[in-house]
């Protein structure tokens, strides 16, 4: 699939690792690829949400602050499951604390492996089946319009028609409803095609 995209479109799916890297994350997920978007404001699909107010700022503010309350909080079902085999997180937490320091069950950043050349690169971060299927509905999403190559905006398409919880939390952060976005991202493009 990825010999469809545009070199645009690959600096996203590139920008999208390198934003899973540097947040420490294990998985590239619909949020990292909205960040790897974001960070080509003149490409449709990106330049539809800084119309809108949305900025690589504010997106990854949103994806910081959703990634953190769904790793630190899980659902009352959860913690109620754990109680009852007599787990207490906040207990958990808290001794791990004492025994490892503050933030020792936080993610840690992936550590670099070291290349060909000996100099360092980042490590392979591998695709969560999110964003693979946000990858997937780009490519259905160019099939639709007749487009033979895959841009930053069908990435961005894809993305938008994510259903999974984090992406609907990011957006909602964000204030904007993917729905309306995806609509105009399509008159973007279209705006697009006849200029």
């Amino acid at each position: 699939m990825f010999e469809r995209f545009t070199g645009e479109a690959r600096d996203v799916v590139i920008g999208a690792q390198e934003e899973a890297h540097s947040l420490g994350h294990d998985r590239i997920g619909t949020e990292h690829l909205l960040l790897g978007a974001m960070r080509r404001p003149e490409q449709t699909g990106a330049a539809t949400l800084y119309r809108l107010g949305v900025s690589a700022a504010s997106c990854r503010a949103a994806v910081a602050g959703v990634v953190a309350g769904s790793r630190e909080d899980l659902g009352p079902q959860d913690a109620e499951a754990l109680r009852a085999l007599g787990i207490d997180l906040a207990e958990v937490r808290r001794h791990a604390e004492e025994s490892f320091g503050a933030g020792a069950l936080d993610a840690a950043p992936g550590s670099a492996r070291t290349g060909r050349g000996g100099g360092t690169a980042t490590r392979h971060i591998p695709f969560s089946a999110r964003a693979k299927d946000a990858l997937k509905r780009a490519l259905r999403e160019a099939s639709a319009r007749g487009d033979r190559e895959i841009g930053t905006a069908h990435v961005l398409l894809g993305v938008l028609r994510s259903e999974d919880n984090i992406s609907v939390a990011v957006f909602s952060r964000l204030g904007v409803d993917p729905d309306v976005v995806h609509e105009l991202v399509l008159d973007d493009l279209r705006t697009a095609a006849t200029a």
